[in-house]
């Protein structure tokens, strides 16, 4: 939130290319960590890094594409997000196994991101609210931006009720997906019986190759939605969301001989849930003022990583506990597997149903916010 406050003030360029800086040194850094606690330390820079870009970026893109194309542009630049995944599931494991060495991968990632940086750091830095088609949306002083970050930004942020379905979205979205990510190469390898790099390749496909091929999809058709009206972009997301949900169940369903279920079921689920992420932001610009675009994406991505992207991986972590200690006459490997796999089969379903909820939500209320804030201008 901090930090989307700030790209509120400053150019957003700097914001950006700064914490891809700081992530990026985080990263390689953490590859020559001694103990856990500087791990860990680091790793807490990494996500700082990471925090700075969603707002800074988001709030760019809206002011570099006008309403109709901002789902296309937004699902382009998600791109990012299942191509890096897909390399790291199939390059990961096997620079770690063929050097036998863990640390390797997190010092070969830093390189990228230390020359992307500067890269970011020189792209154009648009006016805010030059898309927006209204003088009157647009920060044209340096008083205007200041006043952006003042605490009363986030109170007015939080006072437009479709903001907080994006909240809820985001929260259920980032729930299933980072648990999904987080525990899909374990649930591989513990359940299904697969080999760490066949694990890593598989996981690639559920999440690398699938959010490929959902965000290419999912741009044109949530623009092509978006010229009839944004209810209906919105209506599209909510559809997705749900199927992922559907698709979730059905694939962590499939029984230890069903891998090949699994996989292509949880690649399904992936590849709708994602259109989520190419939905979000032209959905805030709908509704709040250019100013406060970045503090407003700061606190929908502050919420949804918290609740989200936190508490997914946590709850699974926890319910597989309780649920591996109340197996009986099962050997503790056995227990192990089906404790993690069944608390996915609960969580990561119920997660996308909560997301897809949040998104309805912010249909229903997001007609008025817009109206509110066309009027405003």
């Amino acid at each position: 939130m901090p930090l989307g406050r700030l790209a509120d003030r400053v150019p957003r360029r700097s914001v950006a290319g700064w914490g891809l800086l700081a992530w990026s040194l985080c990263t390689g850094v953490g590859g020559l960590a001694v103990s856990f606690w500087v791990f860990f330390a680091l790793r807490v820079g990494v996500g700082i890094g990471e925090a700075s870009y969603s707002p800074a970026t988001g709030s760019l893109i809206s002011d570099l594409y006008p309403a109709e194309r901002r789902s296309r542009a937004t699902a382009l630049f998600t791109l990012g997000f299942p191509i890096g995944t897909l390399l790291a599931f199939l390059t990961a494991g096997p620079i770690a196994d063929g050097l036998d060495n863990w640390r390797a991968p997190f010092l070969i990632a830093m390189f990228p991101g230390i020359l992307l940086a500067f890269v970011v750091l020189r792209i154009r830095e648009p006016r805010r609210g030059a898309q927006d088609g209204t003088a009157g949306i647009a920060v044209a002083t340096h008083t205007e931006a200041a006043s952006a970050a003042r605490p009363s930004a986030v109170r007015s942020v939080l006072r437009i009720r479709s903001v907080w379905g994006l909240i809820v979205a985001f929260a259920g979205y980032n729930f299933a997906a980072y648990a999904v990510g987080t525990f899909v190469t374990p649930v591989l390898q513990r359940y299904f019986g697969l080999s760490l790099t066949e694990a890593g390749a598989a996981g690639g496909l559920v999440l690398g190759a699938s959010g490929l091929v959902g965000l290419l999809v999912a741009g044109p058709v949530l623009d092509r939605a978006r010229a009839r009206s944004g209810v209906r972009r919105d209506l599209v997301a909510v559809i997705c969301l749900a199927a992922a949900a559907v698709f979730a169940l059905v694939g962590l369903s499939a029984g230890r001989d069903g891998v090949v279920v699994f996989v292509a079921f949880m690649g399904l689920s992936y590849l709708f849930g994602i259109v989520f992420l190419a939905v979000y932001v032209p959905a805030a610009a709908d509704v709040v003022p250019a100013e406060r675009r970045s503090t407003a994406l700061g606190v929908i991505v502050a919420a949804g990583l918290f609740i989200g992207g936190a508490g997914g991986p946590i709850s699974v972590g926890v319910l597989s506990d309780v649920l591996r200690s109340d197996a009986v006459g099962v050997s503790d490997t056995g227990a192990l597997a089906d404790g993690l796999h069944t608390a996915m089969l609960v969580l990561v379903p119920l997660a996308f149903l909560v997301a897809a909820a949040g998104m309805l939500f912010a249909l229903r209320a997001g007609r008025a916010d817009a109206a509110r804030l066309t009027r405003a201008a």
